[in-house]
């Protein structure tokens, strides 16, 4: 694939005899299927550098963008950005939809859009249906674009209620098959606040002998995040199923100053007897959480409430 620049135009401009995006994305699906995870990279497109799929009112725009640059644009935001979240009561939630790959997930994606402020997905395929229940929900997206395969693309995507003033991308590969994980990071108005809001979504590398990879993938995200002096959300399917995975996890909350969000009523799936998907949270009070037990994905969605804590003066 060429490398991706400013503004690389436009995608999924269809002509009259092309296949249907969902149709196509199917097919898609299929195909990725048949690659064995070690030919897997020989199946699959990767950009020259990570790129990030923007939602434009003309369609997705691919574009790159260098995490230091998106951080100086979003420390340099005018506080009045017009449309914000309320401060009061943001509504996120994190999920894995598994490439939409499970019967449902229509549904439920367009239940969870409609109610939820900040939505973080992992596993997604970029296809049309999806970006229609976003839009539809009224939700702006930005997707880390990990690789394509056969014109559609695949990675994590954030979708908020506000138009971002900045986002980056990272990308790391998978030691073992090659294959890229990535992360979106979003900078997000919060009103009267002195700082925007870092919105960092992530999945994580899961195929390697060791935790060097694993611990680089969540050192390049740390090292962006403690560059923002204003609240922070981390989250997404973090693959710890190991205690050594979730040892990581934890030195970088602590490295950040993140907390955990609890769910009393803990849904999550569990993947060699541990959870993999978090949230973390800096500079918020939650006043609400939840898992909610669902068919159309291999992974439960995870959700709370969040009001932004005081700052002292």
């Amino acid at each position: 694939m060429r490398r991706a620049g400013a503004l690389s135009g436009v995608l999924h401009a269809h002509g009259p005899h092309d296949l249907t995006m969902h149709r196509r994305t199917s097919l898609v699906r299929r195909g990725l299927a048949l690659c064995t995870p070690l030919a897997l990279a020989a199946c699959v497109s990767l950009p020259l550098e990570p790129r990030a799929l923007m939602d434009a009112p003309d369609g997705v725009r691919a574009i790159s963008f260098d995490c230091g640059n998106a951080l100086k644009t979003a420390q340099a935001a005018p506080r009045d950005q017009g449309k914000a979240l309320d401060p009061h009561a943001i509504r996120i939630l994190t999920w894995n939809v598994h490439k939409q790959e499970d019967d449902g997930w229509e549904g439920d994606l367009t239940r969870f859009a409609a109610s939820s402020d900040i939505l973080l997905l992992q596993e997604v395929a970029l296809e049309d249906s999806l970006q229609a229940i976003l839009r539809g929900a009224g939700l702006r997206f930005v997707m880390g674009s990990s690789f394509a395969y056969n014109y559609a693309e695949f990675g994590v995507l954030t979708a908020t209620r506000v138009a971002p003033v900045a986002a980056c991308t990272q990308r790391i590969e998978e030691p073992l098959i090659r294959i890229p994980k990535s992360a979106v990071i979003v900078w997000l108005p919060l009103p009267g606040a002195r700082h925007t809001l870092a919105v960092a979504n992530l999945h994580s590398i899961n195929f390697s002998l060791s935790l060097e990879a694993y611990e680089a993938q969540l050192a390049a995200l740390a090292d962006v995040l403690a560059q923002h002096d204003g609240p922070i959300l981390l989250g997404g399917d973090l693959n710890t199923w190991s205690q050594a995975r979730l040892d990581a996890v934890v030195r970088t909350a602590r490295r950040l100053n993140l907390v955990e969000i609890p769910f009393a009523e803990d849904g999550r799936r569990l993947f060699l007897g541990n959870q993999v998907d978090h949230l973390l949270v800096r500079g918020f009070v939650v006043t609400a959480s939840r898992t909610t037990a669902v068919t159309s994905s291999d992974h439960n969605p995870a959700g709370a409430v969040l009001r932004l804590a005081p700052v002292p003066p």
